[in-house]
């Protein structure tokens, strides 16, 4: 491979990671990333305060991402659970979050998404989760 091929590869790389790790960054940050978000956002979530309040120590609330857009969001309590099922996208250019249960949509702002940190916001409160290890 000659010179001119190597930089026009390096070239074509470089302006692929600046533009991954400075497109859509939240408010909260993280500022860089080399996970995508849906990688990110795609597990099991214990939601630790809900419409900015915290969740009872005597529940367990849950969301759950699949990768091909469905959800679902349950309550535990005394080994008892209920979920809701539904589906997820992305809006406003990945920077609000869209959950539709039962043709019902609810729209959340997303503050801050890691690994291991997720904090929504609407128009009735916060709501912070945290990543659960499968």
């Amino acid at each position: 491979m000659n010179m001119q091929n190597k930089t026009g590869i390096a070239t074509i790389c470089s302006a692929v990671i600046i533009f991954n790790l400075s497109s859509c960054k939240y408010p909260d940050g993280p500022s860089i990333s080399l996970k995508t978000k849906k990688s990110r956002l795609v597990g099991r979530w214990e939601v630790k305060e809900m419409f900015g309040e915290k969740v009872d120590s005597d529940y367990e609330v849950i969301l759950e991402f699949e990768k091909d857009g469905d959800m679902k969001f349950g309550y535990i309590y005394d080994n008892y659970g209920y979920y809701y099922f539904g589906e997820w996208e992305w809006d406003n250019d990945k920077a609000d979050l869209e959950i539709d249960f039962y043709d019902e949509p609810y729209t959340f702002e997303i503050q801050r998404l890691t690994n291991k940190e997720l904090i929504l916001e609407s128009d009735d409160g916060d709501w912070e989760a945290e990543k659960i290890k499968d």
